[in-house]
């Protein structure tokens, strides 16, 4: 990504977390309840079928997400556990390494 990219990308969430942060309790809540009208409008439009298929896909996709961040989680802990182990016995190898060097340079 280009500079300009992460000049756009930067500002823009500065300027969406004033503009969160300037909303109050009552401007949010107006907010939601005009998203959540405009969710069911737009569910009632489609029909019950498609409705229920939009809302049942919809779930999928979450719980699919969801599930593979969990896999991903396990996985990337389990890497580092055997990062861990591996830096462990290579700092002993190396301590090893650097006391016989130094103890075969006497004179």
């Amino acid at each position: 990504m280009s500079r300009t990219k992460y000049l756009a990308v930067g500002s823009g969430g500065g300027v969406l977390g004033y503009v969160v942060g300037k909303l109050t309790g009552g401007d949010l809540k107006s907010l939601l309840s005009q998203v959540l009208d405009g969710i069911f409008t737009f569910l009632h439009e489609q029909g019950a079928y498609a409705s229920f298929a939009i809302v049942m896909a919809t779930g999928f996709v979450m719980l699919s997400v969801w599930c593979i961040r969990l896999l991903v989680d396990g996985k990337q802990k389990e890497i580092d556990r055997i990062a861990e182990q591996r830096d462990k016995f290579q700092q002993l190898f190396l301590d090893q390494w650097q006391s016989t060097e130094k103890g075969g340079k006497k004179k």
